[in-house]
């Protein structure tokens, strides 16, 4: 266990996706179950092949999305049509917007959780006001943690969509602030997205930890400020909380 000197915080802000619930593990599974629904294989050479497509660009259109560049509704029709448009489908625009419909009635219904995500949430659950901080959208996020079972941990779900801002930027962790009743000093924003997650809370002065699932380390490093904590399993949060 990571040991560090311990703050005493009131409040923990903590992200959805890929930090507690394994949306990553979770979506791969519907689309799966979607590629082959819709006989995807008539134009791929396999689902690792269309989501190897699908998720080098779903990550620039999530960058955008975060940044406000692009609306909810462009990130869905693009990142859904792209794969079909490289692999020059007729309609890919219809085609994509099929696969969507389908997925959207799978992804709220995947249960696996990030590595001890629920053992930590046990421990936490006692000692701390939670909230999750999500630039999620807000018809998926609480089905989703309903189906892995997690919404009772929460004192509140805060989502980019329902604010009209996404993290990074400040006013969703100032609006966080205002709806937990704490100053910026008793709260603690924990995530596993260098500029969404740890940047943004920093920038309101909201001490942070990075959740490094690849353990690079080299990046939480040279980022600046750098993060007030970094751990690589949730586990390590034992440790700091």
């Amino acid at each position: 266990m990571i040991l560090f000197v311990v703050k005493h915080y009131q409040v923990l802000f903590i992200d959805l996706d890929n930090t507690l619930y394994d949306f990553t593990g979770n979506s791969r599974e519907a689309y799966r179950a979607v590629y082959s629904l819709l006989d995807y294989d008539r134009w791929f050479d396999s689902f690792e092949h269309y989501y190897s497509i699908y998720e080098e660009y779903n990550l620039q259109l999530w960058a955008l999305y975060a940044e406000g560049k692009i609306t909810k509704d462009k990130l869905n029709a693009e990142r859904y049509a792209h794969p079909l448009r490289v692999m020059g489908v007729h309609d890919a625009e219809v085609v994509g917007a099929r696969f969507w419909g389908e997925a959207m009635k799978r992804l709220p219904l995947g249960s696996r959780l990030m590595p001890h995500a629920r053992e930590v949430l046990e421990y936490l659950r006692p000692r701390y006001r939670m909230y999750i901080l999500s630039n999620g959208f807000t018809e998926l996020q609480s089905r989703k943690m309903h189906s892995a079972g997690i919404e009772s941990y929460f004192d509140g779900v805060i989502l980019s969509e329902d604010i009209g801002v996404n993290k990074p930027n400040p006013e969703i962790f100032y609006h966080a602030l205002q709806v937990a009743g704490v100053g910026a000093s008793e709260a603690l924003m924990i995530g596993d997205n260098l500029e969404v997650d740890i940047a943004g809370a920093s920038r309101v002065g909201i001490d942070q930890v990075y959740y490094d699932i690849a353990a690079s380390g080299g990046n939480a490093v040279s980022l600046q400020p750098s993060p007030t904590y970094v751990v690589t399993s949730l586990l390590d949060l034992k440790g700091i909380l």
